[in-house]
Order: structure tokens, then C-alpha cells, then sequence
């Protein structure tokens, strides 16, 4: 399963959990936009106020009516300045 990256300010995700349960609002988000946040994968740059922050995320590859995840709409919810997608570990493996 694909996994995105997303690097985003520790200031301005877009949920009203934010900032007191932040785990919660990002897997919130996630969810809204048919991801799945990886649990405990929320790290924040030093310093705390509003540095930066970045999370990962399994997404699904697009098919013929699925409900694919949008990295577009999770990166803007969660006010993202960068958002990598990656291949999983399985389809990692298959490349060796």
C-alpha cells in the first residue's frame, strides 16, 4: 500500500483538535480524506510553537471505483508545505 509523507506547520491543521489532541486531529483528518494516519508517526521540529511537523499515512491505489485517498485535499486540510508518496515495504520488496 502506498504511504505518503506530509510535512505541514505544527500551527495549523485544520480540525478543532488541534492542538490539544493532535494524534486525534490528524487521524481525524486523515480519515475525512480515506487515509489512514500511521499511528505514532507524528513527530514535531524543536523548539514547539509553530515549527513544523510530519506524519505518515497509508493511502490506496486508484481503481476502477474505488474511494482512493486524497493526498491533494489531506495536504491543504493539514495546511502542508510538502507531501511525499512513497511505495510500501511489499511493493518495495517486489523492486529488488
Amino acid at each position: 500500500m502506498p504511504r505518503a509523507k506530509v510535512k505541514f506547520s505544527g500551527g495549523s491543521p485544520q480540525s478543532d483538535l488541534w492542538p490539544s489532541d493532535p494524534e486525534g486531529a490528524v487521524r481525524e483528518i486523515a480519515i475525512a480524506n480515506q487515509a489512514t494516519y500511521i499511528e505514532g508517526s507524528l513527530v514535531f521540529s524543536t523548539g514547539g510553537g509553530t515549527g513544523t511537523a510530519e506524519a505518515l499515512f497509508e493511502t490506496v491505489e486508484p481503481e476502477e471505483e474505488s474511494k482512493a485517498s486524497r493526498l491533494h485535499r489531506l495536504g491543504a486540510q493539514l495546511d502542508a508545505s510538502e507531501v511525499h508518496l512513497y511505495v510500501g515495504p511489499d511493493d518495495w520488496k517486489l523492486r529488488q
